[in-house]
């Protein structure tokens, strides 16, 4: 008889053990089956967000591009500064944002979700700005020195080249003259950047563009930078 009672509390015990071990495993299934629906519409949502970031400043080049259609040639250089100054108020939000150095984070630091989107607004409000100051450049006969540095997380010389950018913008300032120039991820995957990286030539880092002269392959000191007119001056 005790052997029998034995048995059947062993048995019970079996039964009521897998119960609650089905049980836990379907708590846990729930849960994680939640989780992922929280994972994937934060995705989503932050998906959303960049597309909005995206339409909304095309609709903004577009509408400028129109009403710069019907401007004389002078009047179109007076509304590039209004703008290059709007877009220079976007940038400070960025700015407050991201790293200083945004080569040396990147090669050192495992990014976020939240740091890549940034990154990807970032350099489209960059690029949107250097185009401006380019047709400043080009057009206004603007004292800017324009120019794009293309920088890659697998780059041994990026972070010293960004050292070496920083000592070219103090040089271009003591000119006298006005420096705008944006680091670009050479891996990003953007149109706008693969287009550029076609015209221009860019193949390799580090790679920077001064003024559309290019230079890449190798670290360039500031001295080698210089614009002409910098350098003889």
């Amino acid at each position: 008889m005790f052997a029998i009672a034995a048995s059947i509390i062993l048995y019970l015990s079996g039964v009521f053990s897998g119960l609650y071990a089905n049980k836990l495993v379907k708590e846990s299934t729930r849960q994680d089956i939640i989780l992922f629906k929280e994972e994937t519409q934060q995705d989503l949502d932050v998906l959303q967000n960049y597309i909005d970031f995206l339409d909304t400043n095309l609709k903004s080049m577009q509408l400028e591009q129109t009403f710069s259609e019907t401007l004389t040639p002078e009047e179109r250089c007076a509304f590039s500064v209004i703008s290059l100054d709007e877009l220079f108020k976007q940038l400070r939000y960025y700015w407050d944002r991201l790293p200083f150095r945004i080569e040396e984070y990147e090669k050192y630091n495992e990014l976020s979700e939240e740091y890549t989107q940034l990154k990807q607004e970032y350099a489209h409000v960059s690029i949107r700005t250097w185009i401006l100051a380019r047709n400043q450049f080009e057009k206004c006969d603007a004292n800017i020195v324009h120019g794009l540095y293309f920088y890659s997380a697998d780059c041994e010389e990026c972070i010293e080249q960004g050292e070496q950018l920083d000592e070219f913008n103090k040089k271009i300032r003591e000119a006298g003259m006005e420096v705008i120039m944006f680091p670009i991820d050479f891996y990003l995957q953007e149109s706008v950047v693969a287009n550029l990286k076609a015209y221009y030539g860019i193949t390799e880092t580090p790679a920077i563009i001064v003024n559309d002269k290019v230079f890449q392959g190798r670290l360039f000191k500031a001295e080698e930078l210089l614009p002409k007119e910098v350098s003889e001056g």
